[in-house]
């Protein structure tokens, strides 16, 4: 069947099982006709692992997440992401804007994505910091009524759709996706929420994991293995065998056998080896400081950091960072501004270009939400902005879900700091005059 007979035609392809995306087929990056997200191979673009490599495990989004500095750095954003309050605003005609509490909307975005299912808005936009930072793409079809009205949204994992573009139709994407039954359906760009992570064509996002951290989380996995088996199989105290002359088979056997049944494995650590028959046993202990295990590992928890943009002491790592209150609460707010808020964009960007784009209405993430974990600097930020006229009391309680009181309306402003010409102008006030004392008769 041809492409478009695939897209546009009205034939259930065959079943087809579920599978996450593997690469069979060899792309040419080179060709300039081919676009990047159709290349069939990406080792093929990035290169294959050269001689000596061969132990690197095959490493694919969902075994990356058994690495505990991958899990962390994603279920991190992917809950921050999730967890922020997500407001639907309107824009006014003289430039203010006022929250839209009462939109169709709002209730999908912030209760249940399709009334009648079983997820919830928060694992929804708990998977869309999930596939973007694991498969570098989000999908969820937008599901509309008989009056075209949004109804609900419809998730797509990222290996069940398949990005397509026209030649006669340049700049615009088909979405080819495969339900869980094998119907397949093809989904116009403008009823798709497509939610990419950075590439190189503007068509898809690149998964981190299979283009760029492979090798990082790959050997994070082998250093992880590698201190398994020595744990495990190694014996203690370790050393080195001396025979006095050439030690026959039946000799050699037994000893054989005597080490590995008696003194190999976790819970026979540290017992005595005891060999016949001339030989001397020297014991030494090589430990994983000798072996730089810990070193590896922990560069590794800091590489694997730098591809999610996540400051070390999020992943319980401060050994070569601060540990200093203010410190890391700087480490944490440049992890906002230069990681977390670019990604809130990308999704806002999305969800207002697709849901609201000709109309006064916006949707935007409440940035505020994230000081609601720290209540003393909440307080702080909240009686400056009271006392410079930012909020009224009645607003910030709002915030608060507290009821409003009497006089919480009027905007105050603190009067110590006044203008230099308002201070001149000022005239002093006269002293006044003491009663002159009764005079003596």
């Amino acid at each position: 069947m041809g492409l478009l007979n695939r897209l546009f035609g009205s034939a259930p392809a065959p079943p087809a099982d579920r599978q996450e995306p593997h690469f069979s087929n060899a792309g040419n990056p080179e060709n300039p006709t081919t676009p990047l997200s159709d290349i069939a191979s990406w080792e093929d673009f990035l290169g294959t692992p050269g001689s000596g490599q061969e132990w690197m495990p095959r490493v694919r989004e969902t075994t990356s997440m058994a690495c505990s500095a991958v899990y962390r750095c994603v279920t991190l954003e992917a809950g921050v992401i999730a967890g922020l309050p997500l407001k639907i605003w309107k824009q006014k005609d003289n430039g203010e804007r006022e929250e839209a509490a009462r939109h169709r909307l709002a209730p999908l975005l912030n209760v249940m994505p399709y009334p009648g299912r079983s997820l919830t808005a928060f694992s929804w936009r708990e998977l869309w910091g999930l596939n973007l930072l694991l498969w570098g793409n989000h999908y969820s079809a937008i599901r509309y009524d008989g009056a075209a009205r949004v109804i609900g949204f419809e998730t797509f994992m990222p290996w069940q759709v398949q990005v397509v573009r026209i030649p006669s139709m340049p700049g615009v994407n088909f979405y080819v996706c495969t339900h869980l039954d094998g119907r397949v359906e093809t989904v116009l760009q403008e009823d798709m929420l497509h939610i990419p992570g950075p590439g190189f064509d503007g068509v898809k996002g690149l998964s981190r994991i299979q283009s760029f951290a492979r090798g990082s989380v790959g050997l994070a996995q082998t250093m992880e293995e590698r201190t398994g088996r020595l744990h495990q199989n190694a014996a203690l105290p370790s050393g080195v065998m001396q025979v006095p002359s050439k030690m026959n088979d039946t000799s050699f056997r037994r000893m054989k056998a005597q080490i590995e049944n008696n003194y190999s494995g976790v819970s026979k650590w540290g017992r005595t080896i005891i060999v016949d028959d001339g030989a001397k046993y020297t014991p030494f202990q090589l430990s994983p400081q000798d072996l730089q295990t810990i070193e590896a590992r922990r560069y590794q928890v800091a590489d694997i950091s730098r591809f999610f943009g996540v400051p070390l002491h999020l992943l319980n790592e401060t050994d070569k960072t601060t540990s200093w209150g203010s410190g890391l609460s700087e480490n944490t707010l440049a992890y906002l501004i230069f990681t977390l808020d670019a990604d809130l964009k990308r999704i806002e960007g999305e969800l207002n270009a697709k849901l609201f784009l000709g109309t006064p209405y916006f949707v935007e993430f409440d940035r505020d939400g994230l000081l609601s974990m720290d209540p003393q600097k909440a307080a702080a930020v909240t009686a400056q902005q009271i006392s410079s006229g930012q909020l009224t009391i009645n607003e910030s309680r709002k915030k608060r879900n507290l009821p409003a009181v009497q006089g919480g309306d009027t905007v105050l402003v603190n009067s110590t700091n006044v203008p230099l010409e308002q201070q001149a102008s000022k005239k002093a006030d006269p002293q006044p005059q003491r009663p002159s004392p009764p005079q003596k008769t």
